[in-house]
């Protein structure tokens, strides 16, 4: 498998990967159901907050989650048919509050110190500038605003770690880089947050489900199933790969949390 530089453009942008399959995401169990992904409305519970917003939504199941807690929730998506789903989702369940907004992570349409509290789950890593989102999350923030993040992270091993780099970039072409915790916490401090509150869990995923999801078909499934199957010893240990007697491979990816405030 080539490998891509980390510092290499995509070669698909997160907008164009995920309109094109925006309805599979409503629709993941990985994605929607209680439990699988982390509950950022449980992590950030506890205060009122008047304007949130959910950077790179989706269809919107972190803005609904976080919809309670808040006067007014504005969901933010590079896709516009991901904005499609989550007005179908909201409408469905008669859920209100919750406004999508066409905007890229780095350029949120909001005054300075105008937010309450801002959420990205599972999106930072197609983020290609994630020092330049969380600058423009700190300006946004209110004072005594809060930045709630959770993602996919690499681990501390240079070598696993560019393994699945690998991984996901064959499955996903938007995909950009999955941070290791270190960084996270490195780069939020750099951005003028203060960490008030970390957590780790992981996602559990599988093969070919996770790979349809992207839109993976035909030989390149194939080739995804033998790069899986033929991971290195430290990759499936870190990982927990595993082949089924159905064929699919089970597998995790390891995942932080984080709740910060302004420094």
């Amino acid at each position: 498998m080539a490998a891509r530089p980390d510092d290499t453009p995509p070669p698909r942008s997160a907008g164009e990967q995920f309109g094109r399959m925006a309805s599979r995401y409503r629709t993941s169990r990985t994605h929607a159901v209680a439990g699988r992904l982390v509950d950022l409305g449980a992590l950030v519970a506890g205060r009122r907050y008047g304007t949130a917003v959910d950077v790179g939504t989706g269809p919107g199941f972190t803005a609904f989650a976080v919809a309670h807690l808040c006067d007014r929730v504005v969901a933010t998506d590079v896709a516009g048919p991901m904005l499609a789903q989550l007005l179908e989702l909201r409408d469905e369940n008669s859920l209100r509050g919750v406004e999508p907004v066409l905007a890229a992570a780095g350029a949120l349409p909001f005054a300075d110190g105008s937010v309450d509290l801002v959420t990205c789950r599972t999106a930072a890593h197609h983020f290609a500038d994630v020092p330049g989102w969380l600058a423009e999350s700190h300006r946004v923030l209110a004072p005594d605003g809060v930045l709630a993040i959770a993602d996919t992270i690499a681990p501390a091993d240079p070598q696993t770690a560019a393994w699945m780099h690998g991984i996901e970039r064959e499955r996903d072409p938007s995909h950009v880089r999955n941070l290791p915790a270190a960084e996270w916490r490195a780069a939020l401090g750099s951005a003028g947050f203060r960490i008030v509150n970390e957590a780790f869990s992981e996602v559990s995923l599988q093969f070919p489900d996770w790979a349809e999801r992207a839109g993976m078909e035909g030989d390149a499934m194939e080739a995804l199933r033998g790069e899986l199957l033929g991971a290195p010893g430290d990759a499936k240990g870190a990982f927990g790969i595993e082949p089924q007697r159905d064929g699919s491979i089970d597998f995790h990816w390891d995942v932080l949390a984080l709740v910060a405030t302004k420094a």
